[in-house]
């Protein structure tokens, strides 16, 4: 006959301890995943402001080179799977005496869009 310390752990016990190490490993995958998307989601937010800015003083430049009735392009290429878009489109001159105002937008991969509105005029 076994000894009263020798009995070893009733089923309850283990299914308890089962449980217990299930909801600690979900919960530790868990946030390592939103950890991951969260990092994603600014990596995504910063490229796509990088991108705004630099299209953003190209859109500047062209315009600050623009003669006189002439019209302006924009030399810009953004990275791949960005796109870039301003509105209006318009690819005239704008006026000396009247400054244009542009709505510039980037849609980033994660389908994040950022848009920001820029004077420009003919100096």
């Amino acid at each position: 006959m076994r000894a009263r310390g020798d009995r070893g752990e009733t089923l309850i016990e283990i299914v308890i301890t089962v449980v217990i190490t299930s909801i600690t490993v979900t919960a530790l995958v868990s946030s390592l995943a939103t950890t991951g998307n969260a990092g994603r989601a600014q990596r995504d937010s910063v490229r796509a402001d990088t991108v705004m800015r630099n299209y953003a003083e190209a859109v500047k430049h062209a315009a600050r080179a623009c003669t006189d009735g002439g019209a302006y392009r924009v030399d810009y290429t953004p990275p791949n799977g960005v796109a870039v878009a301003s509105a209006p489109g318009a690819a005239a001159c704008p006026p000396v005496d009247e400054p244009l105002t542009l709505t510039l937008s980037v849609t980033a991969p994660g389908e994040q869009t950022q848009s920001m509105q820029i004077v420009v005029r003919t100096p």
